[in-house]
């Protein structure tokens, strides 16, 4: 089983490396996304230098796209433990190597080796991660981004949000219970909210990497 543990990890990382920024560039504008703006393949850089709308597209698929790999392959293993090929194979889709899948996801895409560790900063592929563990605070964090971006032009403000506030509401969410009948969390496990938040700090240095290369510090 830890073999086939790592093979997953490996599969997520790689899944991550796939870019749908420079997809859609490619497919909407025949453009190289490498040589726009920035020059990194991330949603920021479609939305600021490319296209408002296309960004808007980037930001959603990657979304979708992290949070339905880690969806789909939890739904294959449990099938395949049910029917016994091979016996036993709840480890697999435990909560925290479910996790451990999406922080390779993530890494696969912010250092993906596809493309020399040049890859985007990640923010909404870790938006999609959080939500298939937390999904009500993930979803609260993306309308709050949302307005904060619409409403007041702040996009490095919205970032930071969908960083941390999804770990803050569910620690809200898990210290007071009325919070629950607001805001449902998920997959709990033990350290369930300290091991979002090791997500979050992980989110953030990939960010500082990131940023590194594109010179802002």
């Amino acid at each position: 089983m830890v073999i086939v543990a790592i093979l997953l990890i490996l599969l997520s990382y790689l899944y991550g490396c796939f870019s749908t920024a420079r997809i859609l560039a490619k497919s909407f504008r025949s453009l190289n996304i490498y040589k726009v703006g920035t020059g990194f393949a991330d949603t920021e850089n479609i939305y600021t230098n490319l296209s408002k709308p296309l960004g808007v597209l980037t930001g959603a698929l990657d979304v979708t796209k992290s949070y339905a790999y880690l969806y789909f392959l939890k739904v294959i293993l449990e099938t395949m433990d049910k029917m016994a090929i091979p016996p036993d194979l709840s480890v697999l889709y435990s909560a925290d190597l479910m996790m451990l899948y999406g922080v390779a996801m993530l890494i696969g895409h912010c250092l993906p080796l596809t493309n020399h560790l040049r890859g985007g900063r990640g923010i909404f592929t870790y938006m999609g991660i959080i939500a298939f563990f937390a999904f009500s605070p993930a979803l609260f964090t993306g309308i709050f981004a949302i307005l904060l971006v619409t409403i007041f032009k702040q996009i490095r403000f919205a970032q930071y949000s969908i960083v941390i506030l999804p770990v803050l509401l569910t620690q809200l969410c898990s210290s007071f219970p009325f919070c629950s009948i607001i805001i449902t969390v998920e997959n709990i496990v033990p350290l369930f909210t300290t091991k979002l938040l090791g997500i979050a700090i992980l989110m953030g240095i990939l960010n500082f990497i990131v940023s590194k290369k594109l010179g802002e510090f």
